[in-house]
This record gives structure tokens, C-alpha cells and sequence, in this order.
């Protein structure tokens, strides 16, 4: 019987958003940038802990921590955000990982860390994950989504809903809670940026 190793160091933070159904331990900058992105996401449902997979590598036994369940359409999807360098080094674990998966018919996926060259989503994604912690007051939640009912329109007008206090701030912050989609792929965070209600099941 092979020796048994857990093989992921301490998470250095959790993470919570308005998709989680329960904190994700979060271990990089890395893992962190990929849940801001899968919350802010219209086609992710909700995120999840991961539980450990089991998986012999090499004679021994390793408790893999993978770092998010993914949940879209239905489907969950298990994902890891790993090191360039950890996979150049550890391509056998990842492997056994994604067979182990693989054999209970559960979707895994090895992402790579998201960048902030040659897009401008990443850093619109952190613009708008620093306005979380927003207080928005129910009248002034409900005047946003009362604006935004006939259809897409941009951020500045939306923002306009607001009578007084920064209404981007508060925009900003109904996305991080779920509430309202915003277009962070097309180009720099702006007036013209187009924002929607959320549509939920």
C-alpha cells in the first residue's frame, strides 16, 4: 500500500460572492481572479467547494484539492487554476486527476491563470469586484432594476437611477450580488458599457 500525501498547501483566504453556495478556500491570486470572473459570468450559475479526489501517482496515494466546482446549465464542471510551472512539474498528478475524473463521468477542467495582457476583462472584472462591499439600500436597488426592465442600457444611464450617492458604485455592486450583467469583454470599463438585469430561473 502506497504512502498518502495531501498535496495542496493551507487556502490563504475564502471566497464569497453572489454565486457561492458556501465560502471557497482560496489559495492564489490566481484561483481568486478565476472565481471573480466565473461570479461575474452570465453563463455560471453558482460556484461550490471542491471536494478532494483520490489518486494513485507513481506508487503513492494523493488527496488532490481541486479548486472550484463550477455550476452552468446544469452541468458541474470541477476546476483547477494551477501554476504553469506546478503543471510542467507535476503533468502525471494532473493527469491522474483528469482520469479520475474522466471515470465518473464529472467534467474536469485545467485552466490557466487568467492575464491581464490582450483583454480588457480581467482588469474590468476587478474593477468591479472592488465596488462589493458597496451598501446599496433597497429603494435604490429597486430603482436600478425598475431602469433596466425594457432592456440593456449604458452603465452612466443606469447609473442615473440613483438620485443621490455614485450610482456606477451601486450598479457595480448589484453585479457582484447577481443581480445585473455587465459587458466586461468589449472594451474598458466606461459610460457606454452595456448593463442588463440578470435574469434568474
Amino acid at each position: 500500500m502506497g504512502s498518502f500525501f495531501i498535496t495542496r498547501p493551507a487556502p490563504v483566504a475564502r471566497f464569497e460572492g453572489g454565486k457561492t453556495l458556501a465560502p471557497i478556500p482560496v489559495r492564489s491570486r490566481a484561483v481568486f481572479d478565476t472565481l471573480i470572473l466565473a461570479t461575474l459570468d452570465p453563463t455560471v450559475d453558482a460556484l461550490a467547494p471542491a471536494d478532494p479526489v483520490v489518486v494513485r501517482v507513481g506508487g503513492q496515494v494523493l488527496a488532490h484539492q481541486p479548486d472550484v466546482h463550477l455550476i452552468a446549465g446544469g452541468r458541474v464542471t470541477v476546476v483547477d487554476v494551477p501554476n504553469p510551472s506546478r503543471v510542467a512539474m507535476e503533468g502525471p498528478r494532473y493527469a491522474a486527476v483528469a482520469a479520475a475524473y474522466a471515470e465518473r463521468g464529472v467534467a474536469y477542467e485545467r485552466r490557466r491563470p487568467p492575464q491581464v495582457h490582450g483583454s480588457p476583462l480581467l482588469m474590468n472584472a476587478r474593477a468591479v469586484w472592488a465596488c462589493r462591499g458597496a451598501t446599496v439600500s433597497a429603494p435604490d436597488q429597486v430603482r436600478v432594476l425598475e431602469a433596466l426592465a425594457g432592456g440593456p442600457r449604458p452603465l452612466a444611464e443606469a447609473a442615473r437611477a440613483v438620485p443621490s450617492g455614485d450610482g456606477v458604485v451601486v450598479c457595480l455592486a448589484l453585479a457582484c450580488r447577481d443581480l445585473l450583467e455587465i459587458d466586461l469583454t468589449g472594451a474598458p470599463l466606461g459610460p457606454e458599457t452595456p448593463v442588463k438585469r440578470r435574469r434568474h430561473p
